[in-house]
């Protein structure tokens, strides 16, 4: 059932090198690998945590892809991806939303795609080869990209979230934003 409450429409995909992809919506089993993942929604705007357990004795690698959408994006927004973090700004009307991840991926790659003709191509692009296209800044309605890649030792559990939060002022979206990951990569700390 649909949350009427809900800001960002979160959704994972799981790769392979065989060019073979599976949406991920609660839990998937993938090749001695088990996927979890759990949409939540928060009054800031929305989350996803993720778990990923490598069930053999031997290494694997997985590659996934995680889709936000910004539900309140219109035509007037405008979308940029942060050079320096894995960060994605949205504007739209007088609204402003920041998406960020924290995992322990090997690496995060991440790209922001319109939804319109052009932008479809370059993810179906994505599902075939297993790469992101760079696009770095978009207008209208689009969909932001995060690609990860995980090496996992066997029995080998990682976890991760991706959060992204919706408001009227930048500096205080940042400063939220700044103390949620904080508060992922430190959780000890308060």
């Amino acid at each position: 059932m649909e949350n009427p409450n809900r800001t960002f429409s979160i959704q994972g995909i799981a790769w392979s090198r065989k060019n073979e992809y599976v949406p991920i919506h609660s839990e998937a089993s993938l090749t001695d690998i088990v996927v979890r993942v759990k949409e939540e929604v928060e009054g800031w705007g929305g989350s996803c945590v993720f778990e990923m357990e490598n069930t053999s004795k031997e290494s694997r690698q997985l590659k996934v892809f995680f889709l936000i959408e910004w539900l309140a994006c219109k035509e007037d927004g405008v979308g940029v991806l942060s050079l320096s973090k894995d960060t994605f700004w949205n504007y739209s009307g007088k609204n402003v939303a920041i998406t960020n991840i924290v995992s322990c991926a090997e690496s995060v790659k991440k790209t922001i795609y319109p939804l319109n003709l052009k932008g479809l191509k370059l993810w179906k692009k994505s599902l075939t080869n297993g790469s992101l296209y760079y696009y770095p800044i978009t207008n209208g309605s689009h969909m932001m990209v995060y690609m990860l890649d995980f090496s996992f030792k066997p029995f080998e559990v990682k976890h991760g979230k991706i959060y992204a939060i919706e408001g009227a002022m930048e500096e205080e979206v940042s400063n939220l934003s700044d103390r949620i990951k904080n508060g992922l990569a430190f959780p000890g700390e308060k």
